[in-house]
């Protein structure tokens, strides 16, 4: 259009209005794209932060975290570690770390790099405060605290590996690999560290053994480890009514000891032996024993009472062994089915659940020992409550999820008999809305389209969930590009804008050197 009123102008002067009308439009032109190369500049200052500052994972923070918000650096764990707890108040991580090897010269000569959860051929095991109710992931009592963790493997999840950022190092004490996650905190390891020496002293049994009708032999057992040292027994016997009929110490500092005593009356006793040692008086139940001097016959059961005793009765199923015999106990069977009782299936786990289907889980207990006993059903449900409502759990009770424990419904002690099963039901509704949340970085069991649930037996249903849990699922993350070709594309974008800004600018330029060309007549 500048070309045709430029060479159209030398034969009708009139068109020097139309010129004007194209200048202000060029100028309006030249702010706008002005405009546009100074946000795209900005655009790129922008850019740059995101390329050389990564992103960190959005919900770092979770229930199963060893340190609950995770940490960003060594210089932040050995800050933890020195301060004794985390951001959620949590004062145990000294001892988890102990419990696996881990101490603070360890940490210290850690360095940052990351590591693939199928290492190691797979043998990787990872540390979590719950168990989320899966079967391999095997809890582990930390010592010198009230912590109980979990532990297991990776490649049980989804039978795949994924990169993981972490702290890297290897224990001194037996110079084995290990890890710690830095979205959790969570230590990783392949060989199980060897226990902690500390010394030990114990009070292991008294055997008594009778001499005549009247007198006993007391023969005590104890143990030491690791420097401990046992300087004697004290042996104290006592009468039904509690009056101490005997208080020696007897001066040994081997392993065992012996004193021999003669009642004067006939009676039930209680004899007990405590190892004098260098960590102090050491007792145990396996060093009290029951003494019963009597003609009276003793107990078919068990010799050690008399016939009238109340303690000489048998075992509720099996008349020829004693009610305490270690035989006699009830032993638990556990199942549980489940059904979706929308889409009328009899098992729920051949078939996708969808929003707003109600799933029916059944509880049993089966008494398949020989004595009835006392059980406490508890079934844990966090993974269950991620997709779902808990809509009648009868006279149980939910407890919610916290910082340390997973949601679990828990119903009454109840007595179950020989044979006998007692049953429970749970039912649950599929949210109407299918939450799209992704899968957790330090537990992929979590979110992931499918509920699983351990009572005895696993049962996993499988969840229809929004299209982008299916991409996320087929997609683990998005490709990597590097600052180099970041910073190449935003350089061609301003390049771009650059070009058109000085081909308007040009434009702008030319049209007033042809009005002023026009003004002087010399056009």
């Amino acid at each position: 259009m500048f070309r045709k009123l430029v060479s159209n102008l030398a034969f009708s002067p009139a068109l020097v209005g139309q010129l004007g009308f194209y200048a202000k439009r060029l100028r309006k032109e030249e702010v706008t794209r002005r405009a546009g190369l100074i946000f795209m500049t900005l655009a790129l200052v922008v850019q740059s932060f995101s390329v050389f500052s990564p992103p960190e994972s959005a919900n770092a923070a979770n229930t199963d975290n060893v340190i609950y918000s995770g940490i960003r650096n060594k210089e932040d764990l050995l800050a933890i570690y020195d301060r004794g707890s985390d951001s959620a108040g949590r004062a145990d991580i000294k001892e988890i770390y102990a419990q696996f090897g881990i101490t603070r010269q360890d940490i210290a000569n850690m360095h940052t790099g990351s590591y693939n959860t199928g290492d190691f051929n797979g043998q990787i095991k990872t540390v979590g405060r719950l168990d989320w109710g899966v079967s391999y992931r095997s809890p582990v009592k930390v010592a010198d605290s009230n912590t109980t963790v979990y532990t297991g493997g990776f490649t049980e999840t989804y039978g795949k590996s994924w990169p993981m950022p972490a702290l890297i190092g290897t224990r001194s004490v037996d110079g084995a690999w290990f890890a710690i996650t830095l979205d959790c905190g969570n230590p990783v390891y392949v060989v199980t560290p060897p226990p902690a020496k500390k010394p030990t002293a114990v009070c292991k049994s008294l055997v008594i053994t009778p001499i005549n009708r009247t007198s006993i032999r007391l023969n005590a057992v104890g143990a030491t480890t690791d420097g401990a040292t046992i300087s004697g027994y004290t042996y104290v016997i006592k009468d039904s009514k509690g009056v101490v009929v005997v208080n020696q110490r007897v001066s040994d500092a081997k392993a065992t000891s012996t004193l021999d005593h003669t009642f004067t009356k006939d009676g039930a006793y209680t004899a007990q032996v405590t190892a004098n040692t260098s960590l102090g008086d050491k007792t145990s139940a396996n060093c009290a024993q029951a003494v019963t001097i009597s003609p009276e016959p003793r107990c078919p059961l068990n010799p050690a009472l008399v016939e009238s005793s109340p303690d000489c009765k048998p075992c509720v199923s099996d008349k020829t062994i004693w009610y305490k015999d270690a035989k006699c106990i009830p032993t638990f069977e556990l199942t549980k089915t489940v059904r979706n009782i929308t889409q009328g299936t009899g098992d729920a786990t051949a078939q996708t659940a969808k929003p707003g289907d109600q799933l029916q889980y059944t509880l049993r207990v089966k008494n398949v020992g020989k004595d009835q006993g006392s059980y406490t059903m508890t079934d844990t449900v966090a993974d269950i409550l991620e997709y779902a409502t808990i809509v009648n759990i009868g006279d149980g009770t939910l407890s919610t999820q916290n910082t340390t424990v997973a949601a679990a419904v828990t119903w009454p002690a109840s007595v179950i008999k020989v044979n006998e099963t007692m049953e429970k039901i749970i039912v649950i509704k599929i949210k109407d809305t299918i939450p799209a949340m992704t899968a957790n970085l330090s537990n992929p069991q979590s979110y992931n389209c499918k509920i699983t649930n351990t009572f005895g037996n696993t049962l996993h249903v499988g969840i229809e969930c929004p299209p982008e849990k299916v991409i996320e699922q087929t997609v683990a993350q998005l490709p990597h590009t590097g600052a180099t070709e970041n910073m190449i594309f935003s350089a061609l974008v301003i390049a771009v804008a650059v070009y058109f800004y000085a081909r308007s600018r040009q434009t702008a330029t030319e049209i007033r050197l042809i009005r002023r060309d026009l003004n002087a007549g010399t056009i």
